[in-house]
Order: C-alpha cells, then structure tokens, then sequence
C-alpha cells in the first residue's frame, strides 16, 4: 500500500481517556468490519484532523449523550464537571506514525479501518481495511526510510 503518511488521527470514546501517558487502542473508537463471511475488530485510523471530526459529530448526531455523555449536558445549559466542556477536536488524538505502531504492536485488534465515513453516512463500497500487522509494517518501512534519508 502506498499513501503512507507521518501523522494520523483516532477518535476518543467517549469520556474514556488517558489518565496517564499510556494510549491503548481500547480507549479509541474500534468497529466491526466485513470479512470473508464474518466481521471482525478494526480500530478506525483517520488521515485527516477533519475525517476524524466528523466520524465525532457524526457519533453525536447519531446518538446524543450515548457516546459523549459531556457533550449532551452542554446542550441542555449544563456541563457534568465544573471544568470547561470537551470541543470535538478534544475527543480527537494525534498520532506520530510510531506512537501508533506501538500502540497497535500487541494490541489484540486484527484490523485498521482507514478513513471510513462518518457513522451517520452511507458506507461506499471498497472500505479501506488492513490486517495490523500489514499497516504497522508498512508505518514501520516509512519511518525506517525517512530516518535513512536524514543521515544521507
């Protein structure tokens, strides 16, 4: 596969974070994706701030409150916590091609789905899939690449 790039984005869920440093592919939005006759975990790996934005609004719009219980109270005039509320770009996390194989190295999840529609549109034909290990070597081939063009 072609197209590699150096930053890629995930979808929070819900108010699940971090509460340290450490990111696990469960703390971001997975799905079910087709395989063969059966369907299968892929982690949804957007290549845009924007794709990954939308795949958020869409969430909300599709089930307010369900996904990002914050965000519901907001629009009734209240916030949950006496902090400022969550944007939907805070429910977006930026990965470094690296961040995001380490992340992915033993995770447990077979697949990646790259830039799938938001979740309120139609799903098009030909959905991006990829086996893990096949997207974290290809991540890996780039980095190796680029660190090589930099001593040269």
């Amino acid at each position: 596969m072609d197209g590699w790039q150096e930053r890629y984005w995930l979808v929070r869920r819900g108010r699940r974070g971090p509460a340290t440093g450490e990111r696990w592919v469960e703390d971001f939005v997975c799905c079910e994706v087709p395989v063969g006759e059966d369907t299968a975990m892929a982690l949804e790996v957007f290549t845009s701030r924007e794709r990954a934005e939308a795949e958020s609004r869409g969430m909300e719009r599709l089930a307010p409150g369900e996904y990002y219980p914050r965000a519901a109270d907001k629009h009734r005039g209240r916030s949950t916590s006496g902090g400022p509320d969550e944007t939907l770009s805070d429910r977006v996390n930026e990965f470094v091609g690296y961040e995001l194989v380490e992340m992915l190295d033993g995770s447990g999840v077979p697949y990646v789905l790259v830039d799938p529609p938001p979740v309120d549109e139609p799903i098009p034909e030909g959905l991006r899939i990829e086996l893990t290990p096949v997207f974290a070597e290809g991540l890996g081939r780039r980095l190796l690449g680029e660190m090589k063009k930099g001593r040269a």
